[in-house]
């Protein structure tokens, strides 16, 4: 963990608090000059969610991690609680964490000197990820951030992040795959075994293949904070 001084608390080692901070002096100039009006009102509570909800994520997945490094496979029902909330809570939050970017950012885009794009009522209800990347894509395409929102709204890390965020949200647990044999040896138990859903792939791996998650989650979230200080005008 390090100390990061835009939020005065600790966050994961990954976390990119030097584009954060270009990001954060970039949207002052614009949004606090002459005076604070509503972009900023609206900018600075998501501004300041994203590094909360990474910090979260990574934290729940480490507990995840250090259930499975401890017990293995064979953990009894509160154990399995835990680890699903592990995972319902790290999806949840590295989704919001995305989602508090793009909200930061429609904010910013929204002040007349940068792109003047609506983000009335309406658009503040509808404001996620997905959607920002809809509204650049007609307001200014041409723009590096409308650019990097294509690419991360199309890939394949981003659709599982929020696949699995929506079904263990509001739908069901991801079921877990449990092996059984008779006379037979039992094959190697995996960190991550379950079953594939209405709405989900199945997901068969080791740690490293969230960790992997949580890698691409660090750069997706650099590559948005580079791409929003250079909207603003110097």
């Amino acid at each position: 963990m390090r100390y990061c001084d835009e939020y005065c608390i600790n966050v994961p080692d990954d976390f990119p608090i030097d584009e954060l901070t270009c990001f954060m002096a970039a949207a002052r100039r614009i949004l606090l000059q002459p005076q604070k009006g509503s972009e900023w009102q609206e900018f600075a509570g998501a501004s300041n969610l994203i590094g909360w909800r990474f910090r979260a994520a990574g934290e729940e997945w480490e507990n995840y991690k250090r259930s499975w490094n401890e017990l293995g496979v064979a953990v009894p029902h509160e154990g399995i609680y835990v680890r699903e909330k592990a995972l319902f809570n790290m999806f949840s939050a590295g989704v919001s964490c995305m989602d508090s970017t793009a909200y930061a950012l429609a904010a910013l885009a929204s002040h007349p000197s940068v792109l003047a794009l609506p983000f009335g009522a309406k658009e503040q209800r509808a404001c996620s990820l997905n959607r920002l990347n809809d509204w650049l894509a007609q307001k200014a395409p041409a723009t590096g951030l409308a650019a990097a929102l294509r690419t991360i709204c199309t890939s394949d890390e981003w659709k599982l992040w929020g696949d699995l965020r929506n079904r263990m949200s509001h739908r069901s647990n991801l079921p877990r795959i449990i092996n059984a044999s008779v006379g037979a040896p039992l094959p190697p138990a995996m960190a991550l075994h379950f079953a594939a859903t209405s709405s989900t792939p199945p997901v068969e791996g080791e740690l490293p293949l969230f960790d992997a998650l949580h890698t691409w989650l660090a750069k997706a979230l650099q590559t948005l904070l580079l791409e929003g200080a250079a909207l603003c005008p110097p």
